[in-house]
This record gives structure tokens, C-alpha cells and sequence, in this order.
């Protein structure tokens, strides 16, 4: 593996201020709590199948961030097939997307600090799964994703091995591979 860029003043490489990146990390290293994230999504039921999800603070550095004046809106609708109308991707959709895009941010971001150009990052998901489990019809069949395989293109000077290890930083690809605990709470009012 290359070692980190140590020179950083005005370097921009892949679209990245590397000195902001290392900035920011010797801080997350230097204090303990700078670096703990809580990032928070409101979702609303419109109708049918489609329901939009807010999206606007978080909190980091030890203190509520509001960079964000206004909420983004990310919205979820189902395919005809499922009795939606097709207007948004649905959840387990982003859910890959979810993957997809973590897993090239933080490929970009990694490899930029190693000091390797990439010229090109694409990255594919597909998974499986059977909707019997979602409809209740059978109490067998696991309700989510069976299996995600995932394929990664990178146009770059560096090789497969260094670049599948900066990958795998990937929060997301941790939650997933991992399975993230998930505290659940229903009330009704």
C-alpha cells in the first residue's frame, strides 16, 4: 500500500482538497469524540406506496451541524409490479444505492490520499431476495436481501488488491456485511 500523501497544501487530486481530508482526520484522531457521528432521516407516508424522507442535521465535532439551511428530500415509491406508482426507486433499492455510491465515495477518497489518480469508478450492486417473506407468506423465507453481490470498475494506476483495501473502509459495506444491530420503536398517536 502507498503511504499517505504527506505534502498536502493546495493539492487537489480526483476532485478532492486533500488537505482538507487530512485536516479533518487529524482531528477525528486527536479528539475522541470529533469524529462520532449521528445522522438522523424523518420519513413521511404520502400515499399508496410512496413516502418522502427529510434529511437535514446531524451531529458531529461534539456539537449539532447546521451547514444544512434546508431539509433534502429523498423520495421512495414502489414499481408497478408491486403495486406502486413507479415515480421513485424503493427502499431496498436504495439500499444499493445506498451501498453503491458509500463504497465509490470512499474508494475516491482513499485512493486520493494514497496519492493514485483514478480516472473512473463504477460501481454495480444486484441482490436477491424473495418477496414471499415481505408478503407474509411464508415465515421461512428471509424478508430482506438473501445475497448482494457486488462489482466495482476502477480506471487507476493502482492495483486490484490496494484498491479493494481502501474499499473495504466503506461504512455501509460494514453495516451490511456485518448486520448493524437496529433498535426498533413503534408508537401510535
Amino acid at each position: 500500500m502507498s503511504n499517505i500523501i504527506q505534502d498536502t497544501e493546495n493539492i487537489v487530486l480526483n476532485g478532492l482538497n486533500i488537505n482538507d481530508i487530512l485536516t479533518l482526520a487529524g482531528k477525528i484522531s486527536e479528539q475522541e469524540d470529533y469524529g462520532k457521528f449521528r445522522f438522523r432521516a424523518s420519513n413521511r407516508w404520502i400515499n399508496g406506496a410512496k413516502s418522502k424522507t427529510s434529511i437535514q442535521g446531524f451531529f458531529t465535532g461534539g456539537e449539532e451541524n447546521t451547514e444544512r439551511s434546508q431539509a433534502l428530500f429523498v423520495d421512495a415509491d414502489q414499481p408497478l409490479f408491486l403495486a406502486g406508482s413507479n415515480t421513485a426507486p424503493n427502499p431496498v433499492e436504495h439500499f444499493l444505492h445506498a451501498l453503491t455510491s458509500c463504497l465509490t465515495t470512499t474508494l475516491i477518497y482513499h485512493a486520493s490520499v494514497h496519492g493514485f489518480v483514478v480516472e473512473a469508478i463504477e460501481t454495480n450492486a444486484e441482490g436477491d431476495m424473495n418477496s414471499k417473506g415481505f408478503f407474509g407468506i411464508s415465515e421461512t423465507v428471509t424478508k430482506g436481501y438473501k445475497r448482494i453481490r457486488v462489482s466495482i470498475s476502477v480506471k487507476s494506476e493502482a492495483g486490484v488488491e490496494e484498491l479493494t483495501e481502501l474499499a473495504m473502509h466503506s461504512p455501509v459495506y460494514e453495516m451490511v456485511s456485518k448486520a448493524v444491530p437496529v433498535e426498533l420503536t413503534l408508537l401510535t398517536f
